[in-house]
């Protein structure tokens, strides 16, 4: 008898619905986007131009620059480049005080030096000699090293500043050398920052992990209680809880009078708590804990109970189950605290200004002194530029080591 074969049944063909996007969901993501491009790709554009602009002291310097070109390995140049500076000066007199700042930046004294020459240009001789005449740091081969990298437009300077470098001859690209020892700050501070963020990673991690683990545990009222107070820290404003601790930790603050009343210490002897590295650390260890304890919590709570016990039933002692059973099940949580603790206390300004004072600042506070105080946006942008770089590498690290979620067949 033949087999009777069934009718071939047509294949489904994939619903177009299903690779279509919905305009509605378009819609709604636009703002999103919109707010990101606005206040975060737009800035930091902005902060990388600001690290290489050099556009409007380089066309204050035309006429200077092209006569450099003809000269380039003399240090000190004849009187064609000092005719042309000149020209320069008396061209552009109403942006003599902002090139002189700018040039500044470059070789301490130019501000004054600038100011005094133009002053008194149409008395001077436009050569060598008459310029020495009226200034003899005309004279200098660092009067115009400065000059030389103020006529270029895109520059690597502010970089080089804040690692501590300079250029050491300008017509060389790979002419880079050490900062005297006593302008030698920004390698200390990137050091004590990282230092900072990674001691205060340390912190949280220890003292989280404990408190993440009870919570995994804790049921009804003290469940409760005790994510009430590792989420109190977010329901009160940064500013009152730096405040705090300034209450607590001053000279004539509540620690140290606890600490003389039950005699622990001599009244004319009390520790300095305030304004200093210690201080920083402390603050913000307590600041940054919550985000140590959430995301550790979050995995314990996913983590099956009966592991660890089988591991002892197997024979293994408690602290060799949890080494080797407990510890690597919670490990991502502790990483992603951990990581994400350093990228936030690595741009962490406020704090250090008010309790850390100037051995507890970080490099944060020298980012904002450039922007607000001596107005030297190049290297704020700079240094801003470098502290989103180390961030976002830290961010990659975050994604690298966090669970990837399981993919759906």
């Amino acid at each position: 008898m033949a087999a009777i074969s069934s009718p071939a049944v047509p294949k489904r063909m994939p619903s177009r619905r299903r690779f279509q996007r919905p305009p509605i969901g378009l819609c709604l993501i636009a703002p999103l986007v919109l707010l990101v491009v606005l206040f975060l790709v737009v800035p930091l554009a902005r902060f990388v131009m600001l690290s290489v602009d050099n556009f409007d002291v380089a066309r204050a310097l035309t006429e200077t620059a092209r006569a450099l070109q003809e000269t380039p390995d003399a240090d000190i140049p004849g009187d064609a480049v000092f005719a042309a500076l000149s020209r320069d000066l008396g061209r552009d007199r109403e942006n003599v005080a902002k090139l002189g700042a700018r040039l500044n930046f470059f070789q301490s004294g130019m501000n004054s030096l600038v100011r005094k020459t133009a002053s008194q240009l149409a008395e001077a001789e436009p050569s060598r000699a008459g310029f020495v005449a009226l200034d003899k740091r005309w004279d200098d081969q660092k009067t115009w090293r400065a000059i030389r990298l103020a006529t270029k437009p895109v520059i690597a300077e502010y970089y080089l500043n804040a690692l501590d470098l300079r250029t050491a001859d300008p017509t060389s690209p790979f002419g880079v050398e050490a900062k005297p020892e006593g302008q030698r700050i920004f390698v200390r501070l990137w050091l004590r920052t990282v230092a900072v963020a990674l001691f205060v990673v340390s912190v949280c991690t220890l003292i989280g992990y404990p408190i993440a683990y009870y919570l995994s545990k804790a049921r009804g009222v003290a469940f409760i209680l005790t994510m009430g107070l590792v989420l109190l820290p977010f329901w009160t404003p940064l500013l009152a809880r730096i405040a705090s601790w300034v209450v607590l930790l001053e000279s004539n603050g509540v620690i140290n009078s606890v600490l003389v009343a039950s005699g622990l210490i001599d009244a004319a002897h009390r520790p300095q708590l305030l304004n200093n590295l210690f201080a920083t650390v402390l603050v913000m260890s307590y600041v940054l804990l919550p985000y140590a304890v959430l995301p550790t919590y979050a995995v314990m709570n996913r983590v099956q109970p009966t592991l660890f016990s089988a591991a002892l039933t197997l024979g293994a002692s408690p602290l060799r189950a949890f080494f080797t059973v407990y510890l690597p099940q919670t490990l991502p949580g502790v990483l992603a605290g951990g990581i994400l603790i350093f990228v936030l206390s690595f741009g962490f300004y406020l704090t250090p200004e008010l309790v850390g004072g100037p051995s507890g600042s970080l490099i944060g506070n020298m980012i904002a002194y450039n922007f607000s105080k001596s107005l030297n946006w190049g290297l704020a942008g700079a240094l801003s530029t470098m502290l989103l770089l180390v961030i976002a590498a830290a961010a990659l690290l975050l994604r690298a080591v966090s669970p990837q979620q399981a993919q759906k067949r």
